[in-house]
Parts: structure tokens; sequence; C-alpha cells
């Protein structure tokens, strides 16, 4: 399926202002345009709680694990608190500093395309479609294995070869059904095959060095989290296993509501939006 930019619909212009509830349960649940949503926002309390977007409702992370945010959307999917709303997303507390809209700005997009997708998220310009071999180009041996790891959850296919539109840091919003049809189809089974220790082979896999770096991470932390003084591959699989998803389910509806992607720092001067939110105080 190919990924378009969302546009604008009939929808009012009115209609598309988020209005919040807080739920009995401390829950901000959105109104847009008839449609409910509830976006979770991780943080580690400091600095990072105050980062927050006011319409997001905030998850305290206790633990920081080799599958960093997947486990808490792991966590409050089977807990249920997708079914509270039509869309459901979980959102790292740097949201704001890699995608420079508003979460009013977000909403509204979504809300004037009359919630015509089933995905929104904010890649519009990545046309690369191979998912893992761009990923084996950043991640040596991440190929291996991703794949060793679709053999354990019973997944057939080449990797190398799959299409799938590509959606980086978790950052989407889904509708609910199909958000907990993606955790019972290969998030669950994935996360439940990764902590399997007697599966000494897919350990090994996993735990080989991501080659990724980190200056905020410090080795004795990178050892608390991996068990060893580099990234481990898991967080980054676990980051493209919503993307593998969608290519197995090419009929599910993906539209993105910013043209961007993540923009590392010596080149935010070539994304005027990114531009824009780097100067703002």
């Amino acid at each position: 399926m190919r990924r378009q930019e969302a546009v604008a619909s009939h929808t009012r212009r009115s209609d598309c202002t988020p209005v919040v509830h807080d739920d009995t349960r401390g829950r901000r649940r959105i109104r847009v345009a008839g449609t409910t949503f509830l976006v979770y926002q991780i943080h580690y309390g400091g600095a990072s709680a105050r980062r927050l977007d006011p319409l997001y409702t905030p998850y305290r992370n206790p633990r920081l694990g080799p599958f960093f945010e997947s486990a808490v959307i792991a966590d409050l999917l089977a807990a249920g608190h997708h079914r509270a709303a039509d869309y459901f997303g979980v959102f790292s507390w740097k949201c704001a500093a890699k995608i420079p809209l508003s979460s009013h700005d977000i909403l509204a997009r979504i809300g004037r395309d009359a919630c015509a997708a089933d995905v929104y998220s904010f890649f519009g310009r990545v046309t690369e479609r191979r998912l893992w071999p761009l990923a084996e180009r950043k991640h040596p041996g991440i190929l291996r294995a991703a794949a060793a790891l679709m053999d354990r959850v019973g997944i057939a296919g080449d990797l190398a070869r799959l299409d799938a539109p590509i959606i980086y840091q978790n950052h989407f919003l889904c509708r609910s059904p199909l958000y907990e049809r993606f955790w019972r189809d290969l998030l669950a089974p994935a996360l439940c095959a990764m902590q399997d220790p007697s599966d000494t082979e897919l350990q090994h896999l996993l735990q080989q060095d991501a080659d990724y770096r980190d200056p905020r991470m410090p080795v004795p932390r990178l050892v608390a989290i991996f068990g060893h003084p580099h990234y481990g591959m898991q967080p980054f699989i676990c980051e493209r296993l919503f993307s593998t998803w969608l290519g197995l389910n090419p009929s599910v509806r993906v539209r993105h509501v910013w043209r961007g992607r993540f923009v590392e720092r010596d080149n935010v001067h070539h994304e005027p939006e990114m531009a824009r939110a780097a100067a703002t105080p």
C-alpha cells in the first residue's frame, strides 16, 4: 500500500478543535470531530516529566528494559486501556523534539481528514519501503536476528523483501481494534520469544552490538539494561515491529500528517518545520 499525505476534507475547521475529558481513571480522552483519542506519553520523572504535552496522558515508566517503550505498550494493551478510545497511541516524552507539531495540530489534521485512515503517523517523506535492509545498514546483524525472531513467532517470508510503510519511534495513532490485533499477532509473541533465556541462538543474535552510541547513556546503565556495555538489537527490532505488521497486512490504511521524519541535528536546516522548532525557546 502506498503511503500518502493526509489531505483536508470537508470537515469544518471548528469541529477539529480537540476537547479533553479526564475519565475516572485519570486518562485524558480527547474528542475531535466526533472521534475519541487516547495518547499515553511515557516519561521517567525529572526533566522528562516537564516536557509532556498537556493533551496526552502521562505514564511514568518505573523501569527501562531492553524493549524500551514496547514493553509499556504491551502492558497498556494487555490491560485494555486502548478500548477507552477509537484511536490509541503511546508516545515518547521526546516526541515534540522529533515531530515539530503540537498535539492540537496533529489532531486537527486528522480531524480534517475525517479520520479516514486506520493509522496516522509522521514520516511522509520516507520513500524507502524495504524496512529491514535499511535497518541492516544502520545496525549490522539485525536482519538475521529479526528473521530468527519471526521464525520463533511463526511468521514466514523473506524480511529482506518485505514491502512496508516505515514508521519509527512508535509514533503513530492507530484504530484501537487494529492496535490490539498487532499486539496479539506480533508484539506480544515477539516480546515473549525475546525473553526466553533457553533460546540461546536467539539470545546470541539479540545481544550483538547494535552499533548505536548515545553519549547520554553511561556504560553502567547499558550493562544494567542489556547485560553488556553496548546496545543490543532488542529496541531496534521492537521499533520496527509495527511497520512489519503493516507490511504483512497491506489492507490497513496508513496516512501521514507530517511530511517529515526524524532529522539528525546537523540536518535540521534542511527541514523548515524542524528549524522553526529548534529556534523556539
